[in-house]
């Protein structure tokens, strides 16, 4: 695509510099997106902290369900990652019919694995909460809002598909604008349910799952409204076979490695569990607000995936390059000015979710280790998404599960008996960083040139495209 094409069309020209604007103009409204995503469960903490009746309670039991649910969607939520790759692939290489033929069968996907999710996460609710040892007084609303939740999995499924076809054309603003609107029913819903019917986390559930339904509604109606090849028809709904291969060559490691990072996080839950309902307040808190710090790495990382994709289809190694490298300090630049803005407020920030002293005071102990080191984090994220542009699923999959997850793991029952404070469970998040980021940045220069080598080959016949 063309500069002229993408500024009137709206999209980002990922094919040409320079990248580091472009890179921004990509990831800021993506990064606007995921706030927006986050205020769904930012909200419900609030809200019920604040005006549910027994608001300590209600916080704790949404808290607990974090780590669980994100276990759950993560398997399925990887696919967005093989769509975006594999939509952005075939943008690079000019393959239009093969662009529609992933669209459609990116939405029978997410309509089956939504199902699947919901009815596991509905059915299985309790049991899962049992497991993570779930303090007594809360297990009941965790429950409660876990069941809610997950009638809604299909549209929060479907909605992030579709996102990820529209980012991999360079279309981020679009899917803020959606989620912008959803993001506002569900805070009204919030306070109508909770403040107006005495709701508690039953309330709150329901606001989400009407607003998720909304955002996508949205934006299939966008893709439906759109020209070729982007354009979404029912009669055309099918499973490619080529399609889904491509897809699952990336989404499988991308969902199996974040549902990985959800098994570690859930045996570090429920070892922060044990510390007692103030304890795993304070934590769930801070995971909220550490979630926009995360969401701002995950915006630099899918413009990492997408404008590498395109220029992986396209050949052209220089941009490659570039991009890599741009990319690590736009990161780099994001987790140190967003790190150091939670620390210096991170009172005033833990106090929009409760007034409790306590709490407050336990949130910070997560914020003192965990945001001092989220720059970490970032570099790990964007060698990820080097490695998954340029068409690598399975190593990137393999190095963060060795040394996230299992390293976490080890650290539990090892190091923690040792120690037995909650500081000496958040270490293990960013040492466990910084193990997975080295192994990373290994294993890029290990395979880049046999990489570039295959990326030739696979366009001889198309050389014009190539540097």
């Amino acid at each position: 695509m063309t500069q002229e094409k993408a500024k009137k069309s709206g999209t980002v020209d990922m094919l040409n510099g320079p990248f580091i604007p472009k890179i921004l103009s990509f990831a800021i409204p993506v990064m606007l997106t995921g706030f927006l995503q986050l205020l769904y469960s930012s909200a419900d903490l609030v809200v019920v902290g604040q005006f549910s009746e027994h608001k300590n309670a209600a916080q704790a039991a949404i808290s607990s369900t974090s780590a669980l649910i994100n276990l759950i969607i993560n398997l399925f939520m990887g696919l967005a990652v093989g769509i975006n790759v594999a939509v952005a692939k075939r943008i690079g290489s000019g393959d239009s019919d093969g662009v529609k033929r992933v669209i459609h069968t990116s939405a029978i996907v997410g309509l089956i694995g939504g199902i699947l999710v919901g009815g596991v996460g509905f059915f299985f609710a309790r049991t899962f909460l049992e497991w993570m040892a779930c303090p007594e007084d809360v297990i009941d609303l965790a429950a409660l809002y876990m069941k809610i939740y997950f009638i809604g999995a299909p549209f929060n499924l479907l909605y992030n598909f579709f996102a990820s076809v529209l980012r991999a054309k360079g279309e981020t603003k679009k899917p803020f604008a959606i989620l912008a609107a959803a993001g506002i029913v569900n805070i009204i819903l919030n306070l109508i349910f909770v403040i107006g019917f005495k709701m508690s986390v039953d309330g709150v559930a329901i606001a989400t799952i009407i607003s998720q339904a909304v955002s996508a509604i949205l934006v299939m109606l966008l893709l439906v409204r759109s020209p070729f090849p982007f354009k979404l028809s029912f009669n055309d709904l099918k499973i490619d076979k080529n399609s889904l291969a491509d897809i699952l060559k990336i989404g499988i490691p991308a969902g199996i490695q974040g549902s990985m990072f959800s098994i570690s996080n859930v045996i570090i839950q429920s070892t922060i569990n044990s510390f007692g309902s103030i304890v795993v307040a304070g934590n769930g808190n801070a995971v909220s607000i550490e979630g926009f710090l995360n969401v701002a790495v995950d915006a630099v990382y899918q413009a990492t995936v997408s404008f590498i994709g395109q220029n992986y289809g396209a050949v052209k190694k220089k941009n490659i390059v570039k991009i890599s490298i741009d990319a690590m300090l736009v990161c780099t630049a994001v987790c140190l000015v967003m790190s150091g803005f939670v620390l210096l407020l991170r009172y005033p920030l833990l106090r929009i979710f409760s007034g409790s002293e306590e709490i407050i005071e336990a949130g910070c102990k997560r914020f003192y280790i965990n945001i001092s080191f989220y720059v970490v984090f970032g570099w790990m994220q964007i060698l990820v998404g080097m490695l998954r542009g340029l068409g690598h699923g399975i190593m990137p999959m393999v190095f963060s599960i060795l040394g996230v997850c299992v390293f976490r793991v080890v650290w539990i029952y090892t190091v923690f008996p040792f120690a037995k404070n909650i500081e000496s469970v958040y270490w293990s998040y960013p040492v466990s960083w910084a193990i997975t980021a080295i192994a990373l940045l290994i294993g890029y220069f290990c395979v880049k040139k046999s990489t570039y080598k295959r990326m030739e080959l696979s366009v001889s016949s198309d050389s014009s495209k190539a540097d």
